[in-house]
């Protein structure tokens, strides 16, 4: 944790939820993969769940993607790690993730549970490529962030979270159909550009990323529940922006100047970190929810 001063009162496995290193599957997963893979996949398999849990899922489609610990130095790295095409995302587990490199060839076939969708690898091969400072990549169709991107409004400065986001600075791409030409990755990079971790693909849904699990996880949380509130606020009054609360220009100016720092859980002056309190909350829930034992396997 990066504070020692956190709610250091709760038991640690209650704050931080994870992987037995005792249990059978654990082993063995550190066995074949080291220490940091595994846990690293046991927290993309927790991403999956979480997914579910919100309703950021589509059947089979989508991905969430995750870049292997010291990959880069191995023939053919990086390595990333994403879901295999075919589970649901409450179905996925630890090892049955594949292993990718950046051309979307397999490095490890998991529990050979499917195959790569390597049109979905688009969207989060050209963050990969070109961010090094984002190890995670987060993509859904969520209903209301998908109709948010729809509108020609964009994400509107109507509640907290979007103020939050808009601090971090919100990117769009423009609609080219299903994002599935490899050609589209150097322009989906451009939109994003060198420090945002906020992409909203117009016409087809958000992308969020992040140096961790916990921050990409945190930014589309913002982004779905901010679109949420936006969606149903427009509903309410008919799509008639006249009779929105949208703050003034002065008053957004002081919200934003507010948000003290640009990457979640980043303020040097707090004692918490907001991204690691928010994961390890939803974490400790989807493991009650699921069993730990059917998620970190």
């Amino acid at each position: 944790m990066a504070s020692n001063n956190r709610i250091q009162t709760l038991a640690a496995h209650v704050l931080q939820p994870g992987p037995s290193k005792s249990s059978g599957a654990s082993e063995m997963g550190r066995q074949r993969y080291g220490d940091a893979e595994w846990e690293l996949r046991c927290k993309l398999a927790m991403a999956y769940r979480v997914s579910n849990h919100y309703g950021w899922d589509q059947l089979v489609f989508n991905h969430i993607t995750a870049k292997v610990p010291g990959s880069e130095k191995l023939k053919g790295g990086p390595h990333f790690l994403i879901n295999p095409f075919g589970l649901r995302f409450d179905e996925v587990t630890a090892s049955s993730l594949l292993k990718v490199d950046i051309d979307a060839n397999i490095v490890d076939s998991g529990t050979n549970t499917g195959p790569l969708f390597k049109q979905g690898f688009v969207v989060h091969s050209s963050v990969h490529a070109v961010r090094k400072d984002c190890h995670i990549v987060w993509h859904n169709h969520h209903f209301d962030t998908t109709a948010c991107s729809i509108t020609k409004f964009g994400l509107l400065p109507l509640s907290q979270e979007a103020i939050v986001l808009l601090r971090q600075d919100v990117k769009y791409h423009p609609f080219e159909g299903s994002a599935t030409d490899l050609g589209e990755r150097e322009r989906i990079a451009k939109s994003l550009g060198p420090t945002s971790k906020v992409l909203i693909l117009l016409n087809h849904g958000p992308v969020t990323a992040g140096a961790t699990v916990e921050e990409a996880f945190l930014y589309m949380y913002l982004v779905t529940l901010a679109s949420t509130w936006q969606a149903r606020a427009l509903a309410a009054v008919g799509g008639d922006l006249s009779k929105m609360n949208i703050p003034s220009d002065e008053i957004l100016k002081a919200a934003l100047d507010r948000v003290k720092y640009e990457d979640l859980g980043k303020d040097p002056s707090a004692t918490y970190n907001e991204a690691e309190a928010a994961w390890n909350g939803i974490a400790r829930l989807m493991e009650s929810k699921f069993g730990a034992e059917n998620i970190y396997c």
